[in-house]
C-alpha cells in the first residue's frame, strides 16, 4: 500500500525567525513562545486553562505543560506534554480528527545542546516509522541525527498511515525535536490485527482466572471503554509519543495506580505498569 505525503512547513524555524526572536525575548530569560494552528479551530488549554483559539501566538513561562486542544465544530480534541525552553518557539500543527488515529500534526521546538553542533531528532506516532532526511533514509523513530546547518527536509512514513513532510532550518548549537502523527490512511483497514505470538498482549487482566468471569479488582481500578481499534494501547509513559508496552480489550478491568490529565497509570500485569487514555477508560471508586 503506498503512502501518501502531506508537506508541513514550518514557517518559524528560519534563520532570520529565529535571530528575531531571540531578540524580542532576550531579556526576558524565562519566557518562552508557543505558536499553534489547527484545522479546524480548536480551543486551546494549557495545564487544563483555556488561553484562547487557533491560530495561537503567545509567550508563557518556561516549563512543562499540558498542552490541550479541543475542536469547536467536532468536539474531537488532541493533547499531549510539552516542554516549552527559555528564549525559544515550540510550533504545533494539529488536524484534529474524530479519534486519534484519524488526527495528524507536528510539535517542534528547539533546544539548545551546548556545543557547536546542529541535530534533529525525530518521534513519531506510531512508533518505529521510517524518517528520511534530505532524500535519504535514517532509521526508524525515534532517532537523532547530526545534521549541518541550514535546510532540511525530513519525511515520516509508516505502512498503512499518511506520511508528513517536515520544512525546517537548523541552527548551529541547536537541536530541532520534531514529534509527529501519523494519521491512518483511508484505504487501510480501521481495525488492526490482534497481537500474535511474541507481541506483548494482555490475555488475562490482573484479578480474572482462566475459564471464569472477570472479578472486579479491588477499587479504584478502571474499566476500558469500547476504541476505535478496538484494543487500547499501554504506554511506556503518559504521551501519545511514548512507546507501546501492551494491549487492553473493551472490558477489561485493571487495577488504578495514577492520574494525570488526560491518562490513567494503570497495572495491567504482575508488576506491569502503564499508561492509558482516559478518553477510553471509566474509573470505577
Amino acid at each position: 500500500m503506498r503512502t501518501k505525503s502531506f508537506l508541513i512547513i514550518l514557517l518559524f524555524l528560519g534563520a532570520l525567525g529565529f535571530t528575531v526572536f531571540k531578540l524580542i525575548f532576550g531579556r526576558q530569560a524565562a519566557v518562552s513562545g508557543l505558536k499553534i494552528q489547527s484545522t479546524p479551530e480548536a480551543s486551546v488549554y494549557l495545564d487544563d486553562k483555556l488561553i484562547g483559539k487557533t491560530p495561537y501566538d503567545g509567550r508563557h513561562p518556561s516549563g512543562n505543560y499540558i498542552l490541550k486542544l479541543v475542536a469547536d465544530e467536532s468536539g474531537g480534541s488532541w493533547q499531549d506534554k510539552i516542554v516549552l525552553t527559555p528564549q525559544t518557539l515550540v510550533y504545533v500543527k494539529k488536524d484534529i480528527g474524530t479519534s486519534e488515529l484519524t488526527s495528524s500534526g507536528d510539535v517542534v521546538s528547539m533546544e539548545n545542546i551546548g556545543k557547536e553542533e546542529t541535530e534533529i531528532s525525530v518521534t513519531s506516532t506510531p512508533d518505529a516509522s521510517i524518517v528520511s532526511i534530505d532524500g535519504m533514509e535514517k532509521g526508524i523513530s525515534p532517532v537523532n541525527v547530526p545534521v549541518l546547518e541550514g535546510e532540511h527536509d525530513i519525511v515520516v512514513n509508516s505502512t498503512g498511515f499518511i506520511g508528513r513532510t517536515i520544512k525546517m532550518k537548523a541552527v548551529k548549537g541547536f537541536r530541532v525535536n520534531i514529534s509527529t502523527q501519523l494519521a491512518l490512511s483511508p484505504d487501510s483497514p480501521q481495525a488492526q490485527p490482534e497481537p500474535t505470538t511474541g507481541e506483548t498482549s494482555i490475555s488475562q487482566p490482573t484479578g480474572t482466572t482462566s475459564g471464569s468471569a472477570p472479578d472486579e479488582p479491588a477499587k479504584p481500578y478502571v474499566i476500558i471503554k469500547d476504541t476505535p481499534t478496538d484494543f487500547l494501547r499501554v504506554r511506556f509513559d503518559a504521551s501519545i509519543a511514548a512507546s507501546e508496552v501492551a494491549r487492553l480489550n473493551p472490558g477489561d478491568k485493571v487495577p488504578f495506580l495514577e492520574e494525570k490529565s488526560g491518562w490513567f497509570k494503570v497495572n495491567y500485569g504482575e508488576s506491569k505498569e502503564g499508561w492509558i487514555s482516559s478518553r477510553y477508560a471509566e474509573k470505577v471508586e
